[in-house]
């Protein structure tokens, strides 16, 4: 693999553990940015790496610059911020990992081919777990011969890479991720209900179905976690409502009516604003009982 300059921007619970994969690579000079100081000084604490600046490091440009980021409103900043600091060159490849609406995709891609900037759009999946050991799922859409060449950064912390097609397509394909997900994690929680009431053993419920046709990911690693009443395990209820909000808004241009998304965002809407709000998806059941 040739040698390559690495900024990555956004050291939260997915970004914390993506860049510190990339630390451990002899062929990339890795840089690391984050609003938060404190968290950029936790993550030196454990890696190596070269703080950036926005302001002190002007015309320091990168090969690749990858950002794991909140939302629309956070990616839309930071990329302004870095314009500012004439961090690109000729060659540069944006490659953002965060899950935002397709607005925002046409945004960044006009703003950034002003300065012959390629975006690719990569939403990831997998969670904190699969950040934490390089096994995250990741779908890419925007130029195609742009992603071969960031493929081998990007499949440093990742086990699946495809590429989708063109820009927006990695976040249509996050965003159909994102409703198969909803959809399970609601009908484990009916089955949880209705299996409690009925007074089934749940250990051996768990036993019975999970490798069964109505396994799953989340029935695997989330029921038994639900059972307990414990829902600190990654990405959170406000996360997977601001996802679901995308979602909405590109099915209504659409003129798609997605009534089980509806229905879960509605319960995540109001979650959001209970202790919940910072909790894994799974509390959903939360809003059942």
């Amino acid at each position: 693999m040739q040698n390559y300059k690495v900024l990555f921007v956004g050291l939260g619970r997915m970004g914390f553990h993506m860049s510190a994969h990339l630390s451990r690579s002899k062929n990339i000079e890795l840089f690391i940015y984050n609003r938060s100081k404190k968290k950029v000084n936790n993550w030196l604490k454990s890696y190596k790496a070269k703080k950036f600046d926005l302001k002190r490091h002007l015309n320091l440009s990168f090969d690749i610059i990858i950002t794991c980021l909140k939302d629309d409103l956070s990616i839309n900043q930071l990329t302004n911020k870095l314009i500012k600091s004439s961090c690109f060159h000729k060659n540069t490849i944006f490659v953002d990992h965060s899950t935002i609406s397709l607005t925002q995709v046409e945004k960044l891609n006009k703003l950034l081919s002003k300065y012959h900037i390629k975006f690719l759009d990569a939403p990831v999946t997998g969670g904190e777990e699969g950040a934490k050991n390089g096994k995250l799922s990741v779908m890419i859409g925007g130029s195609n011969p742009k992603f071969k060449l960031a493929l081998p950064i990007i499949k440093i912390y990742s086990k699946s890479v495809v590429y989708m097609g063109n820009s927006g397509s990695g976040q249509l394909a996050k965003f159909t991720n994102q409703i198969l997900i909803c959809g399970i994690l609601y009908s484990i929680s009916e089955a949880f209900i209705f299996s409690k009431y009925h007074n089934i053993n749940q250990n051996k419920l768990f036993d019975v179905i999970k490798n069964g046709a109505a396994g799953s990911w989340q029935f695997s690693n989330r029921y038994m976690t639900l059972i307990k009443n414990k829902f600190n395990f990654g990405f959170s209820t406000e996360l997977m409502e601001k996802d679901l909000r995308y979602v909405l808004k590109q099915s209504n241009e659409s003129k798609l009516n997605l009534k089980l998304t509806k229905e879960v965002h509605k319960k995540y809407k109001k979650l959001i604003k209970t202790k919940y709000k910072n909790q894994d998806t799974s509390s959903l059941i939360k809003s059942f009982i």
